[in-house]
Parts: structure tokens; C-alpha cells; sequence
């Protein structure tokens, strides 16, 4: 398919073939990553800038790889190359800043390359998200809420997972019945991760009939997820307890 666009581009005038075949691997690439097929992506993004210097875009896609694969430092590399290249795009910011969030000490970073693409994107919620998460870091919890709720307000496409975090937050600051107030309609809309924070809210309030429900729904939805074996010693323990009591 790739050969067939660039014959047709030959057979054009003022096209630059370098760059066009650059930029379909580059889109190759992107292709190969949302399938999870990373070495392929590797080998498409690399061959786009042997081909095009030009091809900046690869540099996202390279620091995307880099990413998935734990490379922090090659991910920020790659995010700077494309950030110098492509100082209009608020995607590398904010991606930066969501890689820099779930870094140890890497709190204040966050927050500087949030602001970035907020500023580059003021209406985007992505934007508003990352920006909310990096507040929550640094102990401003009055504005990363501000910075949710104006999510879960405006943005329906991302109101689920502003709740989750929200509620995240707000449990691991103690406030456990704002944490459930916010979290409920997530997980009543079917949000694994929703039943789980629900579960140790309701642990820490030693709600075990709450707790064991809000752990079998989440098993319910994700059986393979992140904390399902985890879930499943909790229930047989509340289970066990509740046998004993009786």
C-alpha cells in the first residue's frame, strides 16, 4: 500500500517524496503501538528518520516506545527532540507530565510541563487532568478538586476517570465519605477501578458487607485486572471472618 501512494505522489507535482514516505511510516508506526506491536513501531519511526530528518513526529513515537518500555530517560529525550521540533503541539508536555507523575520526586517537573500544555491546549480535559494530578501531588488538594470538578463538569468523555482519581485522592487524604460520594457514580456506571478504591473505603470503615460486595463487582468486571488476586485473598478473609462471627 505504502508503494502504491508513492508512485501515485511521483506522478505529482511539488510533492516531496522523502517526507511523504516518511510521514507513512511514521503513521505505520503510531498504527503499530495502538496494536501493541512495539519493535515493529521501533523499526517504522526509525526508518522515517533515515529517510526524513524532517520527520519530528517519530521523535513522539520514539519517546511513546520508550515509555511503555520503563526508558525514562529516552523518553525524555525523545519528548524534548519533538518539543524543540514542534513547540505548537501540547501533546509532548502532557504526556511528559503523565510519565513524570508516576516518578518518585518528579512531582514539581509534572506540574511545569502541565502548565505547558495547558497553555498550548486551555480547553483540552486531558490537559485539565494531568494538570489536576500534578496539583494532587504537591499537597494542593483544593485545586487539583477545582481542576476535577471543571473535568467531571464540562467533560463527559472523561468524567469517569476524573471521579477515580478524585476519589483516589481524596481517600488517600482521609477523607473517606467525600471519596465515596465521588467514586458511587463511577462505579455505578461500571468502572472496575471505581469498585476498588469503593472496597478500601469501606474496609477502612469496616463496612465488610459493603467491602465484599464492592470487591466481588470488581472481580465481576476485570478477573485478570491489576488487583484481582489481591481481591481475592481480601474476600476469602472477610469471608472467613464473617463464617467465624456467625
Amino acid at each position: 500500500m505504502t508503494s502504491c501512494f508513492l508512485i501515485i505522489a511521483l506522478l505529482l507535482p511539488g510533492v516531496d517524496v522523502n517526507t511523504l514516505s516518511a510521514e507513512l511510516h511514521v503513521e505505520t508506526g503510531m498504527a503499530y503501538i495502538s496494536q501493541g506491536l512495539t519493535d515493529k513501531a521501533l523499526g517504522e519511526f526509525t526508518t522515517a528518520l533515515e529517510i526524513s530528518e524532517e520527520a519530528s513526529e517519530a521523535h513522539l513515537g520514539l519517546a511513546r516506545i520508550a515509555v511503555i518500555n520503563c526508558s525514562w530517560v529516552t523518553a525524555q529525550e525523545e519528548y524534548n527532540i519533538y518539543m524543540e521540533q514542534r513547540p505548537d503541539d501540547y501533546r509532548a508536555p502532557l504526556e511528559l507530565s503523565e510519565m513524570l507523575l508516576n516518578l518518585t520526586g518528579r512531582s514539581m517537573e509534572a506540574m511545569d510541563y502541565a502548565e505547558a500544555a495547558l497553555t498550548l491546549a486551555p480547553l483540552n480535559g486531558q490537559c485539565w487532568m494531568v494538570l489536576a494530578g500534578a496539583e494532587g501531588r504537591l499537597g494542593n488538594m483544593e485545586a487539583a478538586i477545582l481542576w476535577y470538578t471543571r473535568v467531571i463538569t464540562e467533560k463527559a468523555e472523561l468524567a469517569h476517570e476524573a471521579r477515580i482519581q478524585m476519589g483516589s485522592l481524596l481517600f488517600r487524604h482521609g477523607d473517606l465519605s467525600s471519596a465515596r460520594e465521588v467514586l458511587l457514580p463511577a462505579a455505578s456506571a461500571g468502572q472496575a477501578e471505581a469498585h476498588h478504591f469503593l472496597a478500601l473505603i469501606y474496609l477502612e470503615q469496616r463496612d465488610d458487607l459493603r467491602a465484599m460486595d464492592s470487591i466481588n463487582r470488581y472481580l465481576y468486571i476485570e478477573p485478570n485486572g491489576l488487583w484481582a488476586d489481591s481481591a481475592r485473598g481480601c474476600l476469602e478473609e472477610l469471608s472467613s471472618g464473617n463464617s467465624q462471627n456467625n
